[in-house]
């Protein structure tokens, strides 16, 4: 399935398993801050869409993940041109809610950020 915003900022969905999903990205320079580094709300963008996929796994195809909440915390600068790796899981999955986790990686398996966020099961409109 082809989500706008994830195609519009090049995230790109990897071979994932049944428990979960692993996303790519190249930091493109147009989205860093004065300092060359990814600005922290489009990590969290990107942390956003690995969220996103981690609670697809467990939805039907008529149902799709909405944010309800998201925590994130970045541990190291990323430079323009740097290729992220997004690994999301399924922390629980309850009837009314899912609580997801993403890890973001640089290209030396470095831990960048790591965030978590509640999913809500909604209808396809």
């Amino acid at each position: 399935m082809s989500i706008p915003v994830n195609d519009h900022l090049g995230f790109r969905i990897e071979d994932g398993t049944t428990d979960e999903v692993r996303f790519s990205w190249t930091v493109p320079e147009d989205l860093c801050n004065s300092a060359g580094a990814l600005q922290g709300g489009m990590l969290a963008a990107f942390a956003d869409a690995v969220l996103g996929g981690a609670a697809a796994l467990y939805l039907d195809p008529e149902t799709y993940p909405a944010l309800a909440e998201m925590k994130i915390s970045i541990f190291r600068p990323v430079p323009a041109g740097t290729d992220l790796t997004g690994v999301g899981r399924i922390l629980k999955a309850g009837r009314r809610v899912l609580f997801v986790e993403a890890e973001i990686f640089d290209p030396d398996r470095r831990l960048v950020a790591k965030a978590s966020g509640t999913e809500i099961p909604s209808p396809m409109p």
